[in-house]
């Protein structure tokens, strides 16, 4: 309230001026707009949760997402509801014990409700989950129903089928990254390789985003219909509605991605300005796109696919303004000074010819300032290699696309087999290419660069005033853009320096299976107990907080169901311990203690002059061990005595009451932040 308040007074206080009145009434005006969304979208979930939160129900739901769960034989899902006891209804839930299904399937069975918690409420509501489905202990078995004929679950099948045959003749690196970058299937990235491309800043790369549908719905396009064929505006008309319904299939394939969604409604807008004979431009697209992505929920603008795709649109714009406004002076003072314009020297030609290598370089640099405060401010790392990444490599994303499609459908004709063979080479040895740059980029200084997020809040806020003085008072580029650079430069150092040896400990992933990851500087622990989308889960947190070696992996689980494949430099796992032994091993971040009873394990970290607990399975011990902090899981942790408690979620055995934090920061001078 206090800022909404102050975002208020300064808008008001703006109107007073008459130049800025229009402006600041606009952005009051959005304001309210956008408080008048947010207010329907929690009104439509309360709705919701008091219709059906807290008594048993019978769901026909289409699954959407499954990701391995921590217990055999279950999965984690996103499901969207189409009837509850036989009424038709159109909601998504989360179910994070689902017996074992697939994507694509319609399922039913009976089921619980319940309403997110208040900490990870607006997390929930940004991916359209309006409330947390439990089966039923009484009648737990689900009932598949079969496949689902929706466009989503049928273009997910397409994905897979092309995934499938586009890694048919390749390696597991080569074909996870080309099946990422191409149909969105990241499925089949290797750790090593999705660490290596963020630290490269090359992550977005692996996603198919706004940059992947322009190659698409134009290069292919083109291939297929020739601008030289054109003779009409019928023609025209009709390659406007091909491009839309090729974006709309690009869309249904990836997912509904947030980057993909924007630049598909970009697509339509344009092909709507073919139709209605209007000339479309960016910004009104990136407006319609924004407008129609949050009509059905406010909360869709939280999402950080939103709003990095949002802001490297406009940095883009920004970037392209800026080359087309530098190219026009230098023509203009080029032809001002020339004594003989028809006949130039060489020399005087080159730098015109050097114009697209600038405005690559400086779209890029463009679009990496915008995207960093979203970056710092969400709490992720960033790499100072990101701007010269996109210009010595962002060339072969439009072949390899091009190639990988062209793999994913020749491998689905069986008669195309030596055209499938020469794509799949062609594909493979530029992939390779950009695997060794982004690995051998990875292993340089400054590739994970972690900021604490007030500070980068304030940091943001003094290089756009900074930008905005240079606007207004008119200053050259030559002095304004070293002393903006020098200005983030020394911010950069000081952040660094001031989060230096701050020891992170974070609970990531499942709340029935939360992973504790314990960071310090450039290394980590991590205490691990889930599944796969649990080590995605660690790999992303990971490389949120800029680590480069896990000194440490303790694998808590006494019988895994599946490997956690995270490198580390020692790995201790709990499994091939004797029963009633314990190990003890000094790291960077903490000193970890691990205890192996018959039924569960036992890590306790000690750091400074505090200790840590985390459980696994049923630990019984014959006095409780001590500790400030409880690392908190479903396990009713009779065998600790805690003083505070780091979890996920409420658990039934725990008192109720306020909400729990999550993650705890810990200073050199013993200053202590949760949040």
């Amino acid at each position: 309230m206090p800022f909404a308040a102050f975002f208020v007074a300064l808008c008001l206080l703006l109107c007073i001026f008459e130049k800025t009145r229009a402006a600041a009434l606009c952005i009051l005006l959005g304001a309210a707009a956008g408080m008048a969304s947010v207010l329907y979208t929690e009104n439509r979930m309360e709705q919701l949760r008091v219709r059906y939160a807290g008594r048993p129900l019978v769901l026909t739901a289409e699954v959407e997402t499954v990701s391995d769960s921590y217990y055999p034989g279950i999965v984690d899902a996103v499901l969207h509801v189409e009837e509850v006891n036989g009424q038709a209804v159109s909601f998504r839930v989360e179910c994070e014990t689902l017996p074992d299904c697939e994507a694509g399937q319609r399922v039913q069975g009976r089921f619980t409700l319940a309403a997110p918690a208040a900490g990870s409420r607006v997390d929930r509501y940004t991916d359209g989950i309006a409330l947390l489905a439990v089966p039923d202990e009484d009648k737990p078995d689900l009932e598949v129903l079969g496949e689902s004929g929706s466009f989503r679950a049928r273009t997910h099948r397409l994905q897979q089928k092309l995934s499938a045959s586009l890694r048919r003749r390749m390696d597991g690196s080569t074909g996870g990254v080309l099946a990422a970058m191409t149909v969105g299937d990241r499925s089949h990235l290797s750790a090593t390789l999705r660490s290596a491309y963020r630290g490269a800043g090359l992550s977005h790369v692996l996603v198919v985003s706004g940059m992947h549908v322009s190659i698409l719905c134009g290069d292919i396009l083109s291939f297929l219909i020739p601008y030289e064929w054109e003779q009409s505006y019928r023609s025209r008309k009709r390659r406007a509605l091909f491009r839309s319904l090729l974006a709309f299939l690009l869309m249904g394939v990836t997912g509904f991605t947030p980057s993909v969604c924007r630049a598909a409604v970009a697509v339509w807008v344009s092909a709507l300005g073919v139709w209605v004979y209007g000339a479309p431009d960016t910004l009104t697209s990136l407006a319609v796109a924004g407008i129609a992505m949050t009509a059905g929920n406010s909360y869709a603008a939280c999402d950080i696919g939103f709003e990095l795709s949002f802001a490297a649109v406009l940095g883009t714009v920004a970037g392209g303004a800026c080359v087309r406004r530098a190219r026009e002076w230098y023509c203009r003072r080029f032809w001002k000074k020339a004594k003989n314009p028809v006949k130039r020297p060489w020399y005087l030609k080159l730098p015109m010819r050097l114009w697209g290598l600038a405005e690559s370089a400086c779209i890029a640099a463009c679009a990496s300032a915008a995207t960093f405060p979203v970056l710092v401010l969400r709490g992720l790392s960033v790499s100072v290699w990101a701007v010269a990444s996109s210009v010595a490599v962002l060339w072969l994303v439009q072949p390899m696309l091009l190639l990988g499609l062209g793999t994913a459908f020749a491998g689905l004709v069986p008669a195309l087999a030596p055209v499938y063979g020469l794509l799949s080479r062609a594909a493979v040895l530029l992939t390779g290419l950009m695997d060794r740059w982004a690995l051998w980029l990875a292993e340089k200084p400054g590739t994970g660069l972690y900021f604490d997020t007030a500070y980068a809040a304030i940091v943001c806020l003094v290089l756009i005033g900074l930008c905005w003085l240079a606007f207004r008072w008119k200053v050259r580029l030559r002095a304004a853009v070293p002393c903006i650079l020098l200005t983030a430069a020394v911010a950069v150092g000081l952040g660094n320096a001031l989060s230096r040896d701050v020891v992170h400990i974070d609970l990531v992933g499942s709340a029935n299976a939360p992973v504790v990851v314990i960071t310090q500087n450039e290394t980590a622990v991590v205490l691990f107990r889930g599944g796969a989308s649990t080590q995605n889960a660690v790999e992303n947190q990971l490389a949120r907080r800029g680590v480069q070696t896990v000194e440490l992996l303790v694998d808590l689980r006494t019988k895994p169901q599946t490997v956690c494949t995270l490198e580390a430099a020692r790995t201790v796992r709990a499994e091939q311990m004797a029963a009633n032994t314990a190990q003890e091993l000094r790291c960077t971040p903490a000193r970890v203690e691990v205890l192996r009873t018959r039924g569960g394990s036992l890590a306790r970290l000690t750091i400074g002059n505090r200790q840590f607990v985390a459980l696994s399975g049923n630990v019984e011990l014959a006095e409780p061990v001590s500790a400030q902090w409880l690392l908190a899981s479903p396990a009713k942790p009779t065998a600790v005595r805690y003083g505070n408690v780091l979890a996920l979620r409420r658990y039934d055995w725990l008192e109720s009451g306020d909400a729990l934090p999550a993650s705890l920061s810990l200073r050199r001078g013993g200053g202590l932040k949760a949040e």
